[in-house]
């Protein structure tokens, strides 16, 4: 990238499938947004409010493989009306960057406080309050492009803090299902089922948002959840829990390897799915290394500020 390239911003009320081939193009790093994207496109549709935007020095969408595998560009799914889950993801290809050096960083700082820009844009033209009155949750923030945020004074951490991404590929889980123990069947989750899951975790979520995501659930005889688990709108493993008496039985090893083999959908060809997994967290470390995850980039969800008085500090 030279920085005096004229920066070029696509913002599209749908998933071009220009865009959806360039996220494919740079894989792992991709995959949260790409699967958030791929979620609008052939599941529920884009919500009303939500925009892919893309940020680049030079026209980057369509070309050979070889040109897109090369693009250097910021891209992000934005939703200013949703809420209170996450609603906004973000890749740049800084992320594939082992050793940036400072001229990547100015070039790629261009970007992404472009991206914001288009945001207050975006914004403005929503006209109404979001549901975090001046911010945006994003989520699954590469710490590279944290940092840059940071510097910008756009973003605010969260006291979740950091999780570890685990990897995984489809080729590396059990190719048949484990046996269940008797008196256990398979299951997905009713919006009864998914108010029960909200009201377990300190997570933001809402029990309709929930229902909407591909998940499994293992019942006993009389019908009572005992272990359940979902994967994101960005193709990760989360909310995966199982009750105290039902530990150490390899249940979650057996959840999470047959929603991540199956839940993403005939979209997902390349076989990527992955689990963001805090380092005190030792079971789901366990349970992601049983199946041959592994661990790679630091993630965090963090308050994006969307305030005209942001980029003014």
């Amino acid at each position: 990238m030279t920085p005096s390239a004229k920066l070029i911003t696509h913002t599209s009320p749908d998933v071009p499938d220009d865009l959806e081939r360039l996220l494919q193009a740079h894989l792992p790093y991709s995959m949260p947004l790409l699967r958030r994207l791929q979620h609008a496109k052939y599941k529920d549709g884009m919500p009303p409010n939500a925009r892919a935007v893309v940020v680049s020095n030079g026209d980057v969408l369509g070309g050979s493989a070889d040109q897109l595998a090369s693009a250097k560009f910021t891209a992000a799914y934005v939703d200013h009306g949703g809420g209170p889950d996450t609603q906004m993801w973000l890749f740049s290809t800084l992320e594939e960057v082992e050793k940036p050096s400072d001229a990547d960083r100015a070039d790629y700082r261009q970007q992404i406080e472009e991206v914001v820009r288009e945001l207050l844009r975006l914004n403005k033209e929503y006209g109404k309050p979001t549901m975090y009155p001046g911010g945006l949750l994003l989520g699954s923030l590469h710490t590279a492009v944290r940092e840059i945020l940071i510097d910008l004074r756009r973003a605010a951490p969260r006291a979740t803090g950091f999780y570890d991404k685990w990897l995984f590929q489809a080729k590396g889980f059990p190719e048949k299902d484990a046996p269940l123990p008797d008196g256990m069947r398979w299951d997905t989750a009713s919006l009864d089922d998914c108010k029960i899951v909200v009201s377990r975790t300190d997570i933001p979520r809402v029990a309709e948002t929930l229902a909407r995501l591909q998940n499994l659930i293992i019942r006993i005889e009389d019908g009572t959840p005992i272990a359940w688990a979902f994967l994101g709108f960005d193709g990760s493993l989360c909310s995966l829990h199982y009750k105290e008496p039902y530990r150490r039985r390899g249940l979650a090893k057996a959840l999470g390897a047959k929603l991540m083999r199956t839940g993403c959908g005939p979209y997902a060809t390349d076989g990527w799915t992955s689990a963001d997994v805090a380092a005190s967290n030792a079971g789901s470390r366990g349970m992601c290394k049983s199946l041959n995850g592994e661990q790679h980039w630091e993630v965090s969800w963090v308050m994006l500020d969307i305030t005209e008085d942001g980029l003014k500090e």
